[in-house]
Order: structure tokens, then sequence, then C-alpha cells
């Protein structure tokens, strides 16, 4: 599966705007709706504006390079803190998913990542860049249901469950190694910082067997 757009919503555009655009360095415009659009790779991040009152945050992951995680920590560790993983380690290893990361916020407060696949043909001889920002590999979904939705997921859009798991009542990965939907359910803790994950408004747009697909969540909460 590949995450070819995935729009959210944010309660700081300006901010969201100098992150990505200068400190990063990705591409960015601002389109119509002041929707903030953020190219990284073969991918966009569309931002929204929040509705009044509100601060939604998400999770979400870029791709890099697979023989590039140390490389890819040292660019952006001069650019922007990044957190720890555990007992103050920097990086995380999934040894089940063959992938290693590091994470960091951005203004907004989104859980970012950035995570090397072994499994994928990404490797690069080029020196680390914002370009080695290849694409999202995950999009964070939080629901009060995670097996219901999974079986929706596979129903409606062919999106199995993720071959290298897991599969759990509270937490679920659906896709492959090139784009993964994260389920979590309400309230579980996101990696690294252990912040309760809460329910938001998003758009996943993205490619699954051949077949493009597009698909809101929750769908009534959308921002009119």
């Amino acid at each position: 599966m590949r995450i070819t757009a995935l729009h959210l919503f944010t309660a700081d555009l300006a901010a969201l705007h100098q992150f990505y655009g200068h400190v990063l360095g990705l591409p960015v415009r601002v389109g119509p709706q002041q929707i903030l659009e953020v190219t990284v790779g073969y991918s966009r991040l569309r931002f929204h504006p929040a509705l009044p009152g509100t601060a939604p945050f998400y999770h979400f992951a870029f791709h890099i390079p697979h023989n590039q995680l140390d490389e890819a920590y040292a660019w952006c560790r001069v650019r922007i803190p990044l957190l720890p993983f555990t007992h103050g380690q920097p990086i995380a290893d999934f040894p089940n998913w063959q992938a290693r990361a590091f994470y960091f916020h951005d203004p907004a407060g989104n859980i970012l990542e950035c995570i090397a696949r072994t499994p994928l043909p990404n490797a690069s001889a080029v020196p680390f860049a914002a370009t080695s920002l290849l694409g999202l590999s995950e999009a964070g979904i939080v629901t009060s249901d995670v097996p219901a939705l999974t079986e929706y997921l596979a129903a409606t859009h062919g999106i199995p469950a993720f071959h290298r798991g897991p599969r759990l009542p509270h937490f679920a990965a659906l896709g492959d190694d090139d784009g993964l939907l994260i389920l979590t359910a309400e309230q579980r803790g996101w990696l690294p910082t252990g912040r309760p994950a809460a329910q938001h408004w998003l758009r996943v747009e993205g490619k699954q067997a051949g077949h493009e697909f597009s698909w809101e969540h929750p769908a009534w909460h959308r921002n009119r």
C-alpha cells in the first residue's frame, strides 16, 4: 500500500509552514481555503485549518533510505529536538518489522517518525537531505473499535492486516512495508511519549493493489 496524501487539521498553520518549509526544507505552498500542502517525496501532507477552540494532533511517519538511519538522525538532530525512545535511548528497534526509527514533534504537537525499513529496496549513496524523506510510511488512526475498523478497511478498500503483525484488540497495523495504517484505541499511549491517543478527523489517500482509495475518519467530523 502506498500513502499518497494525508489530510489533517491544525490550529497553527503559520508555525507548520515555518517548520516544514524552513526547518526541514521541504516544498510547501498554501492553496485554496488556506490549506497548507507539504511535499514529502511521493506523498503530500495537507494541513487544513482546525475548528476554533481545537488543537488536534496526529502520528505519522516518513520513509528514509534503509541504510541511512544514523545519517538521518544526525541531520535531524541539528535542526530539531529529538525524542528519546526508552531509557534515554534515541533509536527504536522493531525487529519483527525489520525496522529502526526515531521520533520528534512538529510545532502542532504531531508525533513524527523517521523509519528505515530493511525490506524496502531504497538504499541510497547520496548524502542525507530533505529529499531523503521519501514519502509517508505510516498514518496513525485512532478509533473506539480497532477490530471493527480493521474488518471495515479490509472489506471496503482491500487493505490487509500487516503480515509482520501485530493484530490486537487495541492496536493493529494494516498494509505492508511500503505503507501502513496504524490503528490504535482511544487513550492508548502513542510511542514514544505515551500521550493518550485522541480521535480527530483525517483523510487518507493511497493506492492498494493497483486501486486508488480515499477515506475519511471519522466521516461525521468534517471541517466545513
